[in-house]
């Protein structure tokens, strides 16, 4: 058996690492646009033939769960430890509200993989929760899991709602309200 010379074997794990990523904002974009995207056209919008797509992501279930943990990652390593819990939670409420094609993916998915990735959102989002607690600025009555309510609640509203051109604005208002609830006094 021969051995490998490390020289050798590094440029593959680089290229690699640089197509997953090429493939993974690809995917993200075209996500972002319709969630019934299939694998070529990612391959295509990231510049790389189908079966470097494929190697990565078997499928579309893959794929859009690499897409999930990478803005869980993406979030992780923006967060500010000036940034308050209440504009932390606006911010990835309103990529909720603007990544719609990219949720319903996301509802596609097993009931599993959706309940790990809120439960990684939250365990994210704790920290930040309690923080906000200890302060005064989020209820006492709440725990962290009751986040996954409230992202739900919001999904609803986001479905249920009016026409998507006129979604934004009640969107946005209601995201106060689930802000200002989390603040509120209770009776």
């Amino acid at each position: 058996m021969r051995a490998v010379r490390p020289s050798a074997a590094v440029p593959r794990r680089v290229d690699a690492r640089r197509n997953r990523e090429a493939i993974l904002r690809a995917a993200d974009e075209a996500f972002s646009e319709d969630a019934d995207v299939v694998l070529d056209e990612v391959a295509r919008r990231a510049g790389l033939g189908r079966a470097t797509v494929y190697r990565h992501f078997p499928d579309r279930t893959a794929l859009a769960l690499a897409v999930a943990a990478h803005h869980l990652t993406t979030l992780k390593s923006q967060l500010r430890d000036q940034e308050s819990f209440r504009e932390l939670l606006r911010r990835i409420l309103a990529m909720q509200a603007r990544r719609r094609p990219l949720v319903r993916l996301f509802r596609e998915l097993p009931e599993r993989s959706q309940r790990q990735y809120t439960q990684a959102l939250i365990a994210l989002l704790r920290p930040a929760f309690e923080e906000a607690q200890r302060a005064g600025s989020v209820r006492p009555d709440l725990e962290p899991a009751d986040l996954a309510l409230l992202f739900e609640m919001h999904e609803a509203a986001l479905v249920a709602g009016p026409a998507p051109q006129a979604r934004t604005e009640p969107a946005e208002r209601l995201v106060r309200v689930f802000l200002d609830g989390l603040a509120g006094t209770r009776d």
